[in-house]
């Protein structure tokens, strides 16, 4: 091909830094706020710890013969900064694993009794000292617990607070319930979990006892009647109900829980509201499909303040009227 006289800009100016090989697929990548160690949660039971200026690591959750997945992880702060705690799930049973990692030691320092249940998701407090875990129970029909532990003392093993959450909607299968989020409103009072099942349950995460103080519902929640529509004979449904919550409190979303459903609706939840009032649960943004993430911006740096992503493979950006809407 000929010279346009263009420039030679290259149009690939990024280099390769660091390569990080793992023994399976890596699932989440996340860095220790404010340094450059980074956390790959892996479908191996591990998770690798990578830096530039220091040798690589690896921090193991559960034994290789176990058949465990790290299910999810979170680095501390605070009381706790030193330390990253991981959880896994077993890809064939109930049974999974929860542990502090102390980044300098290079060791295990907690195994926490969690009744050696599989996990679903977990969360750490913005203070570094509250640990929350949302575990699946064995049985038939299918069980789920909500833990909370304190963790500015490694030597805590023990669950504070416990309660088993919610039955599922429907006739749920094993299969097809899960928790997928677990999110603490800022100033750490209230908690949300988000279920497969399309259902928000907001729990006060100082007393989780009293049971949920709010069920919020995305319309059309309810295995009974999303499995009806996605599955097939013998198929698997491609809906996973409430995929994500997360906590606001500023411009323009004000304070709340913003959630994103099988409805394909993102939602604003207000918990001084009552769950069945109608104003509560407005619609921020909506897609034709299925919500299968979304993300907040900043609007003062400059970002847009909502892009959703749908399981048609869609990602819209929602601006304010008078800006972009793509």
């Amino acid at each position: 091909m000929e010279d346009d006289g263009g420039d030679d800009e290259d149009p690939h100016p990024w280099k390769v830094a660091t390569e990080v090989k793992c023994k399976d697929s890596p699932e989440v990548v996340k860095f220790k706020p404010g340094t450059s160690l980074l956390a790959i949660q892996c479908n191996d039971g591990y998770v690798y710890l990578v830096q530039p200026d220091g040798p690589d690591r690896c921090f193991l959750v559960a034994p290789p013969q176990k058949k465990h997945v790290t299910a999810d992880m979170a680095w501390g702060s605070g009381p706790s900064d030193g330390l990253l705690f991981a959880s896994s799930a077993c890809r064939e049973g109930d049974s999974g694993f929860h542990k502090a990692y102390d980044i300098v030691k290079n060791k295990v320092v907690t195994a926490f009794d969690a009744d050696k249940q599989a996990c679903s998701s977990l969360t750490l407090d913005s203070l570094g000292e509250r640990l929350f875990i949302a575990t699946e129970g064995p049985g038939r029909t299918p069980s789920y617990f909500l833990r909370q532990y304190d963790v500015r003392s490694a030597a805590d093993r023990r669950a504070v607070q416990q309660v088993e959450l919610e039955p599922f909607a429907g006739s749920p299968d094993r299969n097809y319930t899960d928790i997928n989020s677990l999110s603490l409103s800022p100033d750490g009072i209230y908690i949300a979990v988000g279920r497969t099942d399309n259902w928000v349950d907001v729990y006060d995460a100082r007393m989780l006892q009293r049971g949920p103080l709010h069920n919020y519902a995305h319309e059309g929640g309810g295995l009974h009647k999303y499995r009806a529509v996605n599955m097939g004979e013998g198929g698997a449904s491609d809906e996973y109900g409430v995929v994500k919550t997360q906590w606001v409190d500023s411009y323009p979303f004000g304070f709340g829980l913003v959630s994103g459903g099988a409805d394909g609706c993102v939602r604003l939840w207000d918990a001084k509201l009552a769950s069945s009032d109608p104003v509560n649960g407005r619609i921020l943004a909506q897609s034709d499909d299925h919500v299968a993430t979304f993300s907040l911006g900043d609007i003062f740096q400059g970002e847009v303040p909502i892009i959703l992503g749908d399981t048609f493979g869609r990602v819209t950006l929602f601006d304010f009227p008078s800006g972009r809407n793509s």
